[in-house]
């Protein structure tokens, strides 16, 4: 038996260590991974940015992980079509790999809108490694960055920029305010509070029209140290030292839909991301939201199965059709899709798929489920800097935020996935003591 896996990120790898478990034999296995590098946490990426981790200290495995359980790796090498029909994939080098089981845990794209200088030296996004490093080596020379985007990916590179020296941060905010999907307005300002003890800067209710690129003079937002640009050279990685004269396709500055010009040696687009379906859907699979799996992960195209960020799922609470976007997500489908891969028949259950955890600076938040609800809970003391919001429907925990203390985190998690009755819990919760809870309900039991 083959197996083939593409894709190298959590979903992947989770598969990898499941088909090698007691039960998988000693079938071969071929992994197809993209990106040269070993597997990483992408989420830990803006520390890589910040200078606070060590490229090797985010790895999800060890560099010889698939050496020691033996598995084929085609490393930076890109799987361009799949023929269900053959059982083929075919790579962008030229070679042909036949299988007998496939899973595509290809992940999602950072979007990147069509906007005028969009692919201008100097835009970035930041999902991989390589955007990383070439985020890094711009930042030293700059003075000024604007990030598009006021959601997690936005603020976490914003923070991280700040962190890594550059003087001027704006985040651009197409809402009210930030984190409107993830969090209610009291939890979002305490952590626009925080970020403006950073030093950024925020500007509500605009968006960015156009990304302006340099004419060959002085470029504002980029340091004054002198000196010009070599011929030829370009910022995407192997950029120049700050504040030299920049030749026509460097990005100096951007414009907001209101016409505002902000003076720019980089830019962030952090816009979300968008699943990778193109594999499955040039075959002939069902895409929606995501690439369609049924219950035991298992795409329309025969043999063929499909986990983590690239593929659609039913939301527990709400029953509706969603992106599968949660990095916890990707690793327990990988798994699931493994056993099934193996013929052991598991179906995956429908995930909690609204859960969002982040740190910025000295303030953590986490908000799980439904933001809203017929009742709503709050608890609010700002000498503790503690912020607490239970949402109820009927007798059961619908959702919460939880911002500056999060103790107890995943009691409130485990309460919102049980659906078990515990509205006579509601000063214990809203007091934090999730212990109580806990307790009581294993005595119910």
């Amino acid at each position: 038996m083959h197996f083939v896996i593409i894709g190298n990120s959590a979903a992947g790898v989770a598969a990898v260590e499941t088909l090698r478990r007691p039960g998988g034999g000693a079938s071969e296995i071929t992994v197809v991974a993209g990106e040269p590098e070993t597997a990483y946490s992408r989420c830990l990426l803006p520390d890589v940015l910040a200078g606070r981790r060590a490229e090797a200290s985010i790895r999800l495995r060890p560099a010889d992980f698939y050496r020691r359980l033996g598995v084929t790796l085609f490393s930076g090498v890109r799987a361009v079509e799949l023929q269900p029909g053959e059982k083929k994939v075919l790579l962008k080098d030229g070679r042909e790999l036949t299988y007998d089981r496939l899973l595509l845990a290809t992940g999602a794209a950072a979007v990147r809108p069509e906007l005028p200088g969009v692919r201008a030296d100097g835009v970035f996004v930041l999902r991989t490694m390589a955007d990383a490093r070439a985020l890094s080596a711009v930042a030293r020379r700059v003075t000024a960055a604007v990030v598009a985007g006021g959601g997690l990916v936005g603020l976490k590179a914003a923070l991280a920029l700040k962190l890594a020296g550059v003087a001027g941060v704006t985040v651009v905010v197409a809402s009210p305010r930030l984190l409107i999907r993830q969090l209610d307005e009291r939890a979002a300002a305490m952590v626009e509070g925080e970020l403006k003890e950073f030093g950024v800067q925020f500007i509500y209710n605009a968006g960015v029209k156009e990304f302006i690129t340099g004419t060959g003079g002085r470029a504002s937002g980029w340091r004054q140290d002198g000196g010009r640009f070599s011929p030829g050279e370009h910022l995407s990685g192997h950029g120049p030292d700050g504040g030299r004269e920049l030749p026509a396709g460097c990005l100096s500055g951007v414009v907001l839909d209101d016409s505002r010009e902000l003076p720019a040696g980089l830019a962030v687009v952090a816009k979300g991301v968008r699943p990778e379906t193109e594999l499955a859907a040039r075959a002939g699979g069902r895409v929606g939201r995501g690439i369609k799996v049924d219950e035991y992960l298992c795409t329309s195209l025969p043999d063929v199965f499909a986990a983590g960020d690239c593929i659609e799922v039913t939301d527990r609470l709400t029953g509706q059709p969603v992106n599968s976007a949660l990095w916890t997500l990707a690793f327990e489908q990988g798994r699931f899709a493994a056993a099934n891969m193996l013929g052991q028949r598991r179906a995956y259950p429908a995930p909690l798929t609204r859960l969002n955890s982040a740190r910025f600076g000295a303030v953590d938040v986490i908000s799980v489920g439904r933001l809203d609800g017929p009742e709503v809970f709050t608890l609010d003391d700002p000498l503790s800097r503690t912020y607490r919001r239970l949402v109820f429907d009927g007798d059961r925990l619908a959702g919460f935020i939880l911002a500056g203390r999060v103790d107890g985190a995943g009691v409130y998690t485990a309460l919102v996935k049980s659906g078990r009755p515990v509205k006579q819990h509601i000063r214990a919760l809203l007091g934090g003591r999730t212990g109580e809870v806990a307790v009581s309900g294993l005595m119910a039991r």
